[in-house]
Formats: structure tokens, sequence, C-alpha cells
């Protein structure tokens, strides 16, 4: 698999914590064939009433497009005693007791610190989804990609400045709905970037834009080894409208 190394689920904690730094953790969970539907059906219950909590932007659920028994959470906390605060929420608990019997292994865990968007406003879903409302509509059919980025050793600011970039351009494509950019706590040279596309042509037409192929040549021999990437689709939220950042 070509996702970062992931250690098991443990008690979360910031580094910094001031101004709109937020806390990104991906976590990565396996279920027992068969269970998919009773998983997708607890985290989606969990995850509309956690982007209620006033420490949360987005609870992201996603499935593998090649594995159905594979799913990826995206928590975004805001403030160092949000993690924390959400363990001791009663949505958490049920979902927690709900799946206990579904794992086919422990779930794990990746902390990153965001780089883009920088911004809280970025980030959050939007106000009816914090409110509690319910997604209207028939659910849109989203492709999210997580790329997988290792530099050479002091390349990381160089390789960032790029990202940022390249992300601030991207984000303004009509068939991009997210275009996020990621750095690995614990190993600042690991990057993610999280791409949502809003359909299937999306991603050709990306690599076809000038600011896509000047990263490509930019950052082509920053690389410490091959990118890689995960492909998903999006259970929650269902709206492409409720991907997109507010900027």
């Amino acid at each position: 698999s070509p996702r970062p190394t992931a250690r098991p689920c443990a008690p979360l904690t910031m580094s910094g914590g001031g101004g709109d730094k937020a806390l990104a953790v991906v976590v990565y969970v396996s279920v027992k064939p068969g269970t998919e539907d009773a998983f997708i059906a607890a985290s989606l219950l969990n995850a509309k009433a956690s982007v209620q909590e006033q420490g949360i932007a987005r609870f992201d659920v996603i499935q593998n497009e090649e594995d159905s028994t594979k799913f990826v959470l995206v928590e975004v906390y805001k403030d160092d005693a949000a993690p924390a605060a959400h363990k001791e929420t009663a949505h958490y608990a049920a979902w927690r007791d709900a799946v206990a019997d579904m794992m086919a292994e422990p779930r794990s865990a990746v902390k990153y610190d965001n780089i883009m968007p920088d911004t809280f406003a970025g980030w959050d879903v939007p106000a009816s989804l914090m409110k509690g409302s319910a997604e209207g509509g028939s659910a849109d059919s989203l492709l999210c990609v997580h790329v997988f980025v290792s530099v050479a050793p002091g390349k990381e600011e160089e390789f960032a400045k790029l990202s940022v970039e390249n992300a601030r351009n991207s984000i303004q494509e009509k068939g991009i709905a997210r275009f996020d950019l990621l750095q690995q706590q614990d190993d600042k040279s690991k990057f993610c970037l999280v791409e949502v596309y809003s359909n299937k042509d999306a991603p050709a037409a990306h690599k076809e834009t000038a600011h896509y192929a000047a990263w490509r040549d930019g950052v082509a021999d920053m690389m410490a080894v091959p990118r890689s990437a995960l492909k998903y689709k999006n259970l929650f939220p269902t709206l492409d409208a409720n991907w997109r950042s507010s900027l």
C-alpha cells in the first residue's frame, strides 16, 4: 500500500496552537468483509455530529475505490483541546462501541500540520452542517485522491512554496472541490496532497493546466521517492458544495 506508515491510534497533541494552525488527523480503518454498510451507517452518524463540535472544522468519511473494506476519516481540529474533547462526546462513544467488532485490524492514524488552507475559514464545513442540517438533494459522486510525497532533506520549504502556489490556482478549477496541502508532523519531509475532484474527467483536465505543469517540473528534482496515490469515493459530505472552501 502506498499510504504513509501509520501509528496505532493514541492521544493526540498539537504543536503551536496559535493563529489558524490546524491539526489534520488521517485515520485508516480496515473492516471485516460484510460489515461495510454497518460501518458506514455508524460513521455517518458520528461524522454529522462531530462537525457540530466547536473545535472540529471537518470530519470527512471516504471509502477506498479498490477495496471496499478500507476507509479513511479525515478529522481536522482547530485547537489543542479538540481531539480529547471529541473523545468525551456521546456520539464518539456510540461510534467506538458500534464499530469495535467490525475492525479487521486496529485503527491507525497519521497526524499532519495544515499548510493550505492556512485559515480555519478554508477548512470549515458550511454553516448548515455545523448546525446539524441534513444534506438535501441527490448525493454527488466525487473522487478523493490522496497523493503522498517524500522530498529530499532540505527541500521541504521550497516544495511547500511551489505546492501552495499550485493549490491556490488548482482550487479555482471548476472540477476541483478541494486541493489541500498537509505536512506530516513526525517527518517534515513527508507531505500529503488532498485533491477532491467533482467528476472523473477533472484529474486529466487538471494535468493539462499551466500551473500543474509548472509545479510538476518545479518539484521533479526534489522527490526522495516517486509520488504515490490512493483513490477514494466520498461518503460524507455527500454534496459537492459541502466539500468546497468558503474562501
